[in-house]
C-alpha cells in the first residue's frame, strides 16, 4: 500500500509545471479581459459617433425644412399683399366678413 500513496502524490516537477500552467492561464485571462474591454470601448465610441452623425443629419434636415417653410410663407405673404394691392375693395370686404363671422361665433357663448 505504500506504493499507491507515492504514486498519487505529484512530484515537485509536476507541481511546478502545474503552477506555471496556472500562471499562464491567469495571464491569458487578463489579456482576454483587456481585449474585451477595448472592444467594448471601441464599440461604444463608434455608437456615439454614429449617433452624433445622425443628430447632425437630422439637424441639417430640420434647418433645410425650416428654410423651405420660410420661403413658402414669404411667397404666400407676397401673394396676399399683391392681391390686396390689386383688389383692395375685395380685401376689405373679406376682412369685414371675417370680422362679422368671428363676432357672431364669439358672441354665442
Amino acid at each position: 500500500m505504500a506504493q499507491t500513496k507515492t504514486a498519487l502524490k505529484p512530484s515537485d516537477g509536476e507541481t511546478e509545471d502545474l503552477a506555471q500552467q496556472l500562471a499562464d492561464l491567469r495571464a491569458d485571462l487578463t489579456k482576454i479581459t483587456n481585449t474585451l474591454a477595448e472592444m467594448g470601448s471601441k464599440r461604444s465610441e463608434a455608437a456615439v459617433e454614429s449617433l452624433r452623425g445622425s443628430a447632425q443629419a437630422l439637424r441639417d434636415q430640420g434647418e433645410q425644412s425650416l428654410k423651405v417653410a420660410q420661403a413658402r410663407a414669404q411667397n404666400v405673404t407676397q401673394q396676399a399683399e399683391n392681391a390686396v394691392r390689386d383688389q383692395p375693395a375685395m380685401a376689405v370686404g373679406i376682412a369685414v366678413g371675417l370680422g362679422f363671422l368671428l363676432g357672431v361665433i364669439t358672441s354665442r357663448k
